[in-house]
């Protein structure tokens, strides 16, 4: 897996250092699994600001020099943090350091979870925490990606609504333009198209242009009928044209793996 990588430092000589330490990273976290890091460094916070208004990418990982400039005391660090977790919500933040404790900072800022590194002139010691933070910034970024694989989220008025994808046991359409979800804890309805969540959510399955089902919750299939029956007792009817498709779930929910 390829993961964006950013260090800011207003020190080119540090840049150099940890762009050295994250490709030492990288050889050492693809131990199992290939693991690569595209880099790019800045100076400046401006002209971090620059790339991410012209690139669009999320779950990067991102060194930040917490003193950026020339005063001791600034916080551009954390200003340029919470524009980037403004950009990517996945982001991973690891502020470079020479303080041991930012923590009340960062509760003030409301950054949410960060790593840091304390800068030291113990190269094998900084390796450590550079190899240790990444490793805990991509496993952050893996979790992420599942927990919204195996979720199911949908607009209600201004709020995101986010359910666990086996609760869910079928979405039909509902007039006016409405769709609705029924789920093993319940029902909602909101605004959207079959089409849209079908593409949005591969572990669903279209069976007609107006219902989109989890397979993990039909109990039944009535080929003669066309007639699909769920786990809570509901029924609904798949459209002839997927029926070839039916069949193959039928085969995949039969199978050994499954039973």
């Amino acid at each position: 897996m390829k993961y964006p990588v950013f260090i800011c430092d207003d020190e080119q000589e540090q840049i150099n250092l940890i762009t050295q330490l994250v490709k030492t990273a990288e050889f050492v976290l693809s131990e199992n699994t290939k693991i690569e890091f595209s880099i790019t460094s800045a100076t400046t916070s401006e002209e971090v600001k620059d790339y991410l208004s012209t690139n669009n990418f999320s779950g990067g990982i991102y060194f930040l020099d917490v003193e950026l400039g020339s005063d001791q005391e600034s916080q551009a660090g954390f200003d340029l943090a919470e524009l980037i977790k403004q950009k990517d919500n996945k982001a991973q933040i690891i502020f470079v350091t020479s303080h041991a404790d930012l923590s009340i900072i960062t509760y003030q800022r409301e950054l949410g979870p960060v790593d840091y590194i304390v800068k030291t002139s113990d190269i094998v010691e900084f390796q450590k925490y550079v190899i240790r933070a990444i490793k805990k910034a991509t496993q952050s970024i893996n979790q992420f990606e599942y927990k919204k694989e195996m979720s199911f989220t949908y607009s209600l008025g201004a709020m995101v609504k986010r359910v666990d994808l086996d609760d869910v046991i079928y979405i039909i359409t509902a007039p006016p333009h409405k769709l609705l979800l029924t789920m093993t804890t319940g029902e909602g309805r909101f605004l959207g198209s079959i089409n849209e969540y079908a593409k949005n959510n591969p572990k669903l399955l279209k069976i007609s242009q107006s219902c989109l089902v989890n397979p993990k919750n039909i109990s039944s299939i009535d080929f003669r009928t066309r007639k699909v029956t769920f786990i809570n007792g509901d029924t609904t009817y798949f459209s002839q044209s997927n029926t070839k498709k039916m069949r193959e779930l039928q085969a995949e929910l039969l199978s050994p793996k499954n039973a």
